[in-house]
């Protein structure tokens, strides 16, 4: 674990408080389950959100002390903060954070835990693979007609491959978790 005492606790465990567990064993193994997801996760946590805060704050001193605002401030803050959120998916889902309504699952039986983990899964994969394949699709005529941004010369084709492969990403990382959670649904702890 971390090797602190208090955040090494089930009750820090289930406050939240303590760092998100990943699995280094599960399928895919420890590239697909730690490594990629963690890199991912400090791109978003020292690159986009420091250019989010840096940009807004100099678009802040601009308006307010010398009334002049940025026009490009708002596009760079909005695409720094899409890549931050598609960058931040992988990682979510490597140490299951995503939402659920926790007040009825906490009440299913582990079978049924198992099983509507994997339905959830597929139901991300689904959605996941739409939004990469459509980014991957839109792609090359995004590059030919050479869209990007109205007040700074960012091309959006290399952010929407960006999005696409973290996409692509997010869908084997679902397909994989449902089908460890269909397993442990067919075949409970203690069951061949």
């Amino acid at each position: 674990m971390n090797g602190d005492p208090v955040l090494d606790t089930q009750d820090a465990r289930d406050q939240g408080l303590a760092p998100p567990a990943l699995e280094p064993d599960g399928l895919g193994g420890r590239w697909l389950n730690v490594g990629l997801p963690k890199l991912l996760r400090d791109i978003a946590a020292f690159v986009f959100l420091p250019l989010i805060v840096g940009v807004i704050a100099v678009d802040v001193v601009g308006r307010y002390f010398f009334s002049h605002p940025f026009q490009w401030s708002q596009e760079i803050a909005t695409l720094a903060l899409l890549l931050l959120f598609v960058a931040a998916i992988p990682f979510t889902t490597a140490s299951n954070g995503h939402v659920r309504t926790e007040s009825l699952y906490e009440k299913y039986p582990p079978r049924m835990r198992a099983l509507t983990d994997a339905v959830g899964a597929l139901c991300g994969a689904v959605f996941m693979g739409v939004v990469g394949y459509w980014q991957l699709h839109e792609l090359p005529g995004m590059k030919a007609r050479g869209e990007g941004a109205e007040f700074i010369d960012v091309p959006y084709w290399p952010i929407s491959l960006f999005v696409a492969l973290c996409m692509l990403f997010g869908l084997v990382q679902l397909l994989l978790h449902a089908l460890q959670r269909a397993r442990e649904a067919m075949h409970p702890k203690g069951r061949p």
